[in-house]
C-alpha cells in the first residue's frame, strides 16, 4: 500500500469556498458543495428538506442575505455584511429602521478579550423559530459608540430549502467502513470546519487506485444536525463501524486526540499509535473533554453506537472570528495531519495476526535468514550502525529519526517476535510491546514472511478476534 504524492487541490478549493455564506441552509452553502465537486471526484450530494425531523432536530428554512448595513448617527458604516459575513448574526430576519444606542447594544455581541475581532454568532441557526436580528462588532468599536440613533438596514430572505451534505467513498474489499467527518458550515472561516473537510477529502482522494480491505468514507456536513440525520438514515446501511472527526488540521498547534466514549476501540488505539511517532508533544483527552467538541456525540451515542474519536489542532486563537482566514492555515501542519490520517489507514489495512512456521529459535544471523538486529551496546560500548533500508522502507523521516535515537529497541524487537507469533498477537501488539512504529515492525515481520518463518492473517479491526492486546 503506497502513499500517493501530495495534492494541492485543497488550497485552490479553500481559496474559492471559504468566504461563502455557509450556514445550515443557504444558496451559497449549496454552491460551496458544488465547488467542492470541482476538486474531488465521486462526491455525492444529498440532503433533507426544511421541516424534516430526526430525534427532535428540525431542518431549518433557507436563509440568504441581500444586504445588512449598520450606520452610526453621523452616517458612518459600522458593519457591512458584504464585506464581513460575520458582522450579521446568522439567520437574522429583515429589519429596517432607526434605533437608539441603548436598544442597539442589546443587539450587539463582541469579545472584550479580543477587541479587534468580529466574532461568530451562530445560535439563531439552532433556534430559527425565534431568531432575532443583530450584529457582531469588534469590542473596540462598541466602546466608541455614541448616543443617538443608528440606522439598521437588514434584508434577508427565508423559505423552504434543503440541508445538504456531501459524501466521498473509497470502496474496499469489505463494506465495513471507517467514516471521516468534518463541518462544511461556518461562513467566512477556514480552520473551523472547511479545512477539516478538505483534509478528509484529500485522504480519500489519495487512496485512488489503492486496493483496501475496508471501505473509507468522508462526510462533509453541517455541525451536529447533519451528523444526526446521517447517523440515523445512512450509517447502518453503509456499514459505518467506527468514525473519526477531523478538526482544524492546518492550525499552527500540536495535535490532540479525543477518545471515543469507551476508549477501547480500534480507532482509538490506532490513532494514538500513529500520532505518537509523527507528532511531538501531542495530548489525549477523554470523550467530549478535548479543546474542541464536535460531532462525536451524534455517532457515539445510544441507539447509534458508532465509536467516534476526534483529531484536532487546538486551541487556535482565531476560533470563531473573522481572523480565521487562509493566511492562518499552515500547509506543513495540514500535510502532517494528512500523514497521520494516512498512517491510521495503513495500520488498519496492514495489521495482521502472526502465526509462526518455525520450531525453536531460528538462526537469524545465518546467510539464509539475514534477520539479525544487533544491539548498539556491545561489551559496554555504544556504537550505532546504519539501519537496513528494508526496515525503514516507506517510513516518514520523523519515524526514522526516532528509530536512530532508539536503536536498542530493534534488538528488543528481534527478541520479542519469536514469542509473539502463536496466533494470538498482531503486528500492532508487537509494535506497542517494543515501543516502535508500526511500519518498522511490519517491515521486519514481512522479512520473516519472505523467509517462510511467519504467516500473516489480516486482523479485521472492527470484529472480535483472538488477538491479545498488551
Amino acid at each position: 500500500m503506497k502513499t500517493l504524492k501530495k495534492s494541492y487541490s485543497w488550497k485552490k478549493a479553500l481559496n474559492e469556498i471559504w468566504k461563502l455564506n455557509r450556514v445550515h441552509v443557504s444558496s451559497e452553502m449549496s454552491f460551496g458543495y458544488r465547488l467542492l465537486k470541482k476538486y474531488y471526484k465521486g462526491l455525492k450530494i444529498f440532503g433533507y428538506k426544511t421541516g424534516q425531523i430526526c430525534s427532535g432536530w428540525v431542518i431549518p428554512p433557507s436563509w440568504d442575505v441581500k444586504k445588512a448595513i449598520l450606520k452610526d448617527p453621523s452616517g458612518k458604516k459600522l458593519a457591512d455584511w458584504k464585506k464581513n459575513k460575520l458582522s450579521l448574526w446568522t439567520y437574522s430576519p429583515s429589519f429596517k429602521g432607526k434605533v437608539e444606542k441603548k436598544q442597539l447594544l442589546k443587539k450587539i455581541v463582541s469579545n472584550p478579550k479580543k477587541p479587534n475581532v468580529t466574532i461568530f454568532h451562530f445560535r439563531n441557526q439552532y433556534n430559527f423559530w425565534k431568531a432575532d436580528w443583530g450584529f457582531s462588532l469588534p469590542h473596540k468599536v462598541c466602546k466608541r459608540l455614541k448616543n443617538g440613533k443608528y440606522d439598521v438596514d437588514i434584508e434577508t430572505s427565508s423559505g423552504n430549502g434543503k440541508l445538504e451534505m456531501v459524501e466521498q467513498e473509497h470502496k474496499g474489499k469489505f463494506k465495513d467502513s471507517l467514516l471521516f467527518v468534518g463541518h462544511f458550515d461556518h461562513p467566512q472561516m477556514c480552520l473551523d470546519g472547511l479545512v477539516g473537510c478538505l483534509a478528509g477529502h484529500e485522504v480519500i482522494s489519495r487512496l485512488k487506485n489503492m486496493k483496501t480491505n475496508l471501505t473509507y468514507r468522508m462526510l462533509s456536513t453541517v455541525e451536529i444536525i447533519g451528523s444526526v440525520f446521517y447517523a440515523k438514515y445512512h450509517a447502518k446501511k453503509k456499514k459505518v463501524r467506527q468514525a473519526l472527526f477531523v478538526a482544524t488540521p492546518g492550525a499552527p498547534k500540536n495535535l490532540h486526540y479525543q477518545f471515543s466514549f469507551s476508549k477501547n476501540n480500534a480507532i482509538d488505539r490506532v490513532s494514538v499509535h500513529a500520532i505518537k511517532y509523527l507528532e511531538d508533544n501531542f495530548k489525549t483527552h477523554s470523550f467530549r473533554k478535548g479543546p474542541l467538541r464536535n460531532d462525536e456525540s451524534a455517532f457515539d451515542v445510544g441507539g447509534v453506537h458508532i465509536p467516534c474519536g476526534s483529531i484536532m489542532r487546538a486551541p487556535h486563537e482565531t476560533y470563531h472570528t473573522d481572523e480565521d482566514t487562509p493566511g492562518g492555515v499552515s500547509s506543513a501542519k495540514f500535510e502532517n495531519t494528512i500523514l497521520v490520517l494516512q498512517e491510521i489507514i495503513y495500520i488498519l489495512e496492514k495489521n495482521s495476526i502472526l502465526k509462526r512456521k518455525f520450531f525453536g529459535l531460528p538462526r537469524l544471523s545465518s546467510k539464509k535468514n539475514n534477520l539479525y538486529l544487533s544491539s548498539p551496546n556491545i561489551s559496554g560500548v555504544i556504537k550505532k550502525y546504519k539501519i537496513d533500508d528494508q526496515l525503514v522502507k516507506g517510513m516518514p523521516k520523523k519515524m526514522i529519526k526516532y528509530l536512530y535515537k532508539n536503536q536498542q529497541k530493534l534488538n528488543d524487537l528481534m527478541n520479542a517476535l519469536p514469542n509473539m507469533c502463536e496466533g494470538n498477537y498482531t503486528v500492532l501488539d508487537v509494535a506497542e510491546f517494543v515501543g516502535l512504529p508500526f511500519r518498522l515492525v511490519n517491515n521486519y515481520v514481512d522479512m520473516w514472511v519472505n523467509k517462510n518463518l511467519i504467516k500473516k492473517v489480516w486482523a479485521h479491526p472492527f470484529k472480535k478476534s483472538e488477538q491479545k492486546n498488551i
